[in-house]
């Protein structure tokens, strides 16, 4: 389910964002923590769309072509006690 969501999600990307990046996130246990992590990339100029799930410990951000992967990545770490992976990151 989760390919399904992330494939649309590319394709997507070829319609309005320059960059998909799936991050996986270490560290979220409770309903609050993908919130948090939503939150902290939402902040980073250039990010139009931000999703995080609990239940596999992921996150996709599509964003414009100037957001670095570095920068989303120290806004996870920032928003609590999380560490984040880029598993994959397309650019169109």
């Amino acid at each position: 389910m989760v390919r399904l969501f992330v494939l649309s999600l590319v394709l997507a990307g070829f319609i309005w964002a320059d960059k998909v990046f799936v991050i996986d996130v270490e560290g979220m246990y409770c309903k609050m923590c993908p919130v948090a992590v939503k939150k902290a990339i939402g902040q980073l100029e250039g990010v139009k769309w931000v999703k995080a799930y609990l239940d596999n410990k992921m996150a996709i951000v599509i964003a414009e072509e100037g957001v670095d992967g570095k920068d989303i990545l120290k806004a996870i770490s920032k928003a609590g006690n999380y560490k984040g992976k880029i598993l994959d990151e397309k650019e169109f």
